[in-house]
């Protein structure tokens, strides 16, 4: 419990102090100050500020591929639709949401913010390998225009908001992810098609 309450206050300094003077100009120093805690105590848990950073957004990330994931399970065990894809996407969003802050600031930042979109970008590829199986034949071009996208729609979202996130998501799973819904389930069926007549 100690080491939970040193950490989360390590991590409310780092943030507020990004905002007053941003990520480059603080030091060690003054996050501990802020967090009133030693030096050593810092250095228990992060070897510096860059390395506090990285485990904060690899904490984010986390999060954000296994609420996203644990939706896409759901959605694998019965069919790939408009509305069912639109939901991995709602559930994403609520990760996001449930650590705005964080997401806010870094954003924020110019000197992190790109740093924080590649490991988004990184996180949306492993995401869409788990489904590669089910939109066999998608192009390298459409991938990538599909992990900036959602990187760029989570960077929106942090920024802005959004007045209605159910109609955001339906709208931009339609416009956007729709060709892949499509690939996917023509996939599915392909196989169940190849599948029944090897029953025969």
């Amino acid at each position: 419990l100690r080491i939970i309450k040193t950490k989360k206050a390590i991590r409310d300094a780092f943030l507020a102090l990004i905002e007053e003077k941003g990520f480059e100009r603080i030091s060690v120093k003054e996050i501990t100050e802020k967090a009133m805690i030693s030096r050593n105590t810092f250095y228990l848990h992060y070897s510096d500020k860059n390395d506090l950073f990285n485990k904060i957004c690899d904490d984010l990330m986390r999060t954000l591929f296994f609420r996203a994931g644990k939706q896409l399970r759901r959605v694998q065990q019965n069919e790939f639709t408009l509305a069912s894809v639109a939901s991995i996407i709602k559930s994403a969003m609520a990760a996001v949401d449930d650590d705005r802050e964080e997401y806010r600031v870094f954003f924020s930042d110019s000197d992190i913010s790109g740093i924080l979109t590649l490991k988004i970008n990184t996180i949306a590829r492993r995401f869409l390998d788990l489904i590669k199986d089910d939109i066999e034949g998608i192009s390298e071009w459409s991938m990538a225009y599909t992990v900036s996208g959602f990187s760029g729609v989570i960077r929106y979202h942090v920024l802005h908001g959004a007045e209605d996130l159910d109609a955001e998501c339906q709208n931009f799973t339609k416009i956007h992810l729709k060709s892949i819904i499509e690939i996917a389930r023509n996939s599915r069926n392909g196989k169940n098609k190849d599948e029944k007549e090897k029953a025969q």
